[in-house]
Order: C-alpha cells, then structure tokens, then sequence
C-alpha cells in the first residue's frame, strides 16, 4: 500500500465524476451560512447505519489515516472512540469476543469516490507483554475491549525510517495504551514504551537518522506536558514488528520552557515564542512493580507521569501533525481549559520547531499562530482547537470541539456551530470553510433532543488525501468525521451503534 508520502498531481475529481457528489443521504458539514466557503464543496462519504459488504461500522468515527492499495483504491482506516462495553460484540481470530473500541477500513473507488468495501481492519491484537490475545482482559487488563480509541496518525512503510505501513492509534482513557497496526499483516500491537496517558495522537517527525524513529505525542487531560519519543531500530537477527520499526524501546522526554514558565498562564497571545529543551522521563522502573503509582509491569500511571520533572503543561494537548514541507516542524492543538487556566479558557494552537542536532538533548521552539483568548471576542476566533493537519497546499486545518467553560459561551455571539478553519502559518490570517449542519439525519428514525446545545456535535480526523488522488484539475482534497453525539436513538440504539456519525469528503478546486 501506498500512503500519503508523497504528493501525486492533484485530485481525482474529474468533471465526469460530479455525480458522486450528488448523494441522497444529508451531509452533516455544511460550507454555507457561517462558512466563508471560497469554492469549498462537502459530500458525504459514510453514515452510520449503512451497511457495506455485510458490515455496519458503529459510530463515534475519529482519527483517520488512508492508504492506495492499487490504482483503483484507497483504504480509509477510522477509529470508533467507544468505551469498553459499547458496539456491537466482534471476534478475533483467536477466538476472543470483544466490544468497544475497534478500527475499521473503508475501501473507496478512486474514480467513483464511493466506499465498494468495509471491514474490521485486524484479525489478532498482541497485548502489552507481547502476546497474543486469547482472553479479553488481556487488552487492557480490566476491561472486555479496547477503549476509546481517538486521533490517529497513518506513516508509510519508508517515511520516517518506518519498515511497514502502519497505523497509530491511542486510547484517550486513564492509563490508556498507545497501540500501532500493522496494516498489511491487519494484526495491532500494544506499543507500551511510550508508558501510560490519556493519549490523543502522536506524529512522527524527522530524526535525520536511519536507525532512529522519532514521534511527538499529546496527553488529553488538563495540565499535561508534550511528549517526545526516540526509538531505536534494532537492526540485529529475526527482527520483530515492534523491534524492525523503533517501537520496542526508546527513551521518553517532555518539553520544558528555557525561561521557566510551566503553564499557559504566563505564556500565551499571538505569536509568543519560548526557546526550551526536552528533559527525560523514566516511564517504567520494574523495581517499583506494583507500588502506588505503578502498574504490574512497573509503569508509571498516566497522572504520575505528567507530573514527572516540572514540565511546562498545556491546558489539555490533542491533536499533532508534521509540515510536509519541513518535517522537524509540527503544528499543536491544545483545546483549553479555564476552570485551570483562565487565560486558555478557549484553547490554543502553537507550531513547534525541533532542532535534533545533539539527539541526547533535543530541543524545540514553540510559538503560538492562535489564541483565541486574546481575540476582543474569541468567540469570532478558532475555539477549543482539536483535530487539525497541515496540508500539503501549506495550509493548516482545524477542527473545533467545545471545551470551553460556562459552555453556553460557545457560539454565543452569532449562533455558530461547530467549525472547520483554514489557517495560513505564514501570516496566522484564518478563515472558516466549514460549520456543523444539524438539520441533518440518517436514519430517519432518529432525533436530535439537545439541537439547541451549540457545539455539542464535532468534526474529528480531518486529513489531506489530495496525494492520493490523481487529477488533472488540481486542488485540495480532505477527509473527515462528524460526531453527531447527541443522536442515539431509534435504529442507532437497536443496532448497537451507539451514535450517529459521518464520514465526508471536502474539496477546493
């Protein structure tokens, strides 16, 4: 499979192909009223409820990657942020019935833009020790399936020193594990190096190295650090999955500001910028198995490891993603948290800079390009930043998730739902191409009983596929999900989906 490492020539959206966009099924993102569209378009791809090649996908969609498989395919891989005991039951290979959280494929024909195939992406799980899972609680030692599964990051096999195409998947749960797909052996490791969190999303970067993998991460609770993962690949005999590709063992930093804040108290507004370095963290010490603060294989619990070394914390980490064009600098969503930090009530979104020329000290300059706070009325600006990705055009998307405290605030100034930003790095200028349309519904039998509470429906994993579609007419290609949170009932409930959601494609020509 191909991914989305390098740029082909544009989009597949060829003029013949318009029918595609023409779909019975209501789009759930809409680039009207609120939006300044500037030629964007929105169909969708997906709705929970439909039924493709005997498979219903449940609800919840989040994080996505895409791969080509052959000329005529591309695989969507979504994650389906359910807890434990939620979704429909599934099964293993081994045998092992699951519920909860899970990842699945779409199959979509690259001329037709229609989804011709769906499915469970992996057959066997491999736990945090390693083995094969044969027994439920085997996945996260307490629970009957994986848990909430969020942001998700897609590398191809070749990008960032990786040997295979994988797919890295976190769960957004206390203690949660980071896992990562082997996407064409379709079997999921546990990756337990990077320790315990409540992990969002991770992005790799360049480490300018061969035998080193490098990956940043963000911890979605309030007051957590950014994480920074070196790997080594160990390049000796029979190599494992984890082992070929930098996984197995690695050492663990957060980022700490050179002047001494620690919070986004002291640093915040346009295009402040703190120097600083990564200090390093012991995510694991098997003399400690056990203790307070420990889990069975002497790893420090999610809380313990946040608090390690006085790091500056943001006020809640989410989403990363690399520039394509400059692959040590990344962009960085932290959606706010005010009740902790008044002056991140309405979140940030920073790039960071890394500089890896003495990889046992790395360091990394971060600047805010959005800071809603500092607006005279932030709720004109890019509230409660979430998903984002920098595109290959340049641009940065961002997605908006309401965080902010008193919630009625969000949206209170013009009615405005939801939102989907364009972000200029260069300039910070920023502009919305997408808003949240709750008119829509599918099935029919389902009702929206708080359409009133704005901002309670989001937009997750958006990501740039232009790269793999080929089109003479050029453009900009995006894929994303809404999260129609508040739809549960009738056929949705009866079928164990959980809640309504959609997958929609955005595209500028």
């Amino acid at each position: 499979m191909k991914n989305i490492g390098k740029l082909a020539t544009g989009l597949l959206l060829m003029a013949t192909a318009n029918a595609a966009w023409a779909e019975s099924i209501p789009s759930m993102m809409r680039t009207d009223t609120h939006a300044t569209n500037n030629g964007w378009a929105v169909t969708p791809l997906f709705t929970v409820g439909q039924k493709i090649d005997n498979y219903s996908p449940p609800g919840v969609l989040d994080g996505l990657g895409a791969f080509i498989v052959n000329k005529n395919t591309v695989r969507i891989l979504a994650n389906h942020e359910l807890q434990p005991k939620q979704g429909a039951p599934y099964k293993l290979d081994s045998g092992v019935v699951l519920s909860g959280a899970r990842i699945s494929y779409l199959d979509v024909d690259r001329s037709t833009l229609k989804v011709k195939k769906a499915g469970l992406a992996y057959d066997k799980i491999y736990d945090r020790n390693g083995e094969l899972v044969t027994s439920a609680d085997q996945v996260n030692e307490s629970e009957q399936g994986l848990n909430r599964l969020c942001s998700a990051r897609s590398v191809e096999a070749g990008q960032y020193q990786f040997d295979d195409n994988l797919f890295f998947s976190g769960e957004e749960s206390d203690n949660g594990t980071e896992w990562v797909l082997d996407v064409d052996n379709r079997e999921l490791w546990a990756f337990p190096a990077m320790g315990r969190g409540a992990w969002e999303n991770i992005t790799p970067v360049e480490s300018g190295r061969d035998d080193t993998v490098v990956l940043l991460a963000g911890d979605d609770r309030q007051a957590a650090p950014l994480y920074l993962y070196i790997g080594k690949k160990n390049g000796v005999g029979d190599k494992s999955f984890l082992d070929r590709n930098g996984l197995k063992q690695g050492e663990f930093f957060c980022w700490k500001a050179k002047n001494g804040d620690k919070n986004p108290e002291s640093f915040h507004g346009f295009d402040q910028q703190r120097s600083g370095h990564f200090i390093p963290l012991t995510v694991q010490d098997s003399s400690r198995t056990g203790h307070s603060g420990y889990d069975s294989n002497g790893y420090l619990d999610a809380k313990t490891l946040r608090e390690e070394k006085g790091c500056f914390t943001f006020s809640r980490p989410e989403d990363l993603h690399e520039n394509p064009a400059k692959p040590t600098q990344i962009v960085f969503a932290s959606t706010g948290r005010g009740k902790l930090f008044p002056k991140d009530n309405w979140g940030a979104v920073y790039t960071v800079d890394l500089d890896f020329d003495e990889l046992k000290k790395p360091k990394a300059t971060v600047t805010i390009l959005h800071d809603a706070d500092a607006l005279p009325q932030p709720d004109m600006g890019i509230r409660n930043p979430d998903n984002l990705t920098w595109g290959y055009d340049g641009y940065i998307y961002v997605q908006e998730d309401r965080s902010v405290y008193p919630k009625k605030l969000f949206g209170s100034v013009k009615g405005v739902e939801a939102s989907i930003w364009r972000v200029d790095p260069a300039s910070g200028s920023y502009v919305r191409i997408g808003e949240i349309d709750r008119n829509a519904r599918y099935p029919k039998d389902t009702t929206d009983p708080k359409k009133s509470d704005i901002g309670n429906w989001e937009s997750s994993g958006i990501l740039d596929v232009t790269p793999l579609f080929d089109s003479k007419q050029g453009g900009t290609l995006l894929i994303g999900a809404v999260q129609a949170h508040s739809v549960k009932d009738g056929s949705i409930k009866k079928k164990q989906l959980e809640q309504s959601a959609q997958l929609f494609l955005m595209r500028k020509l």
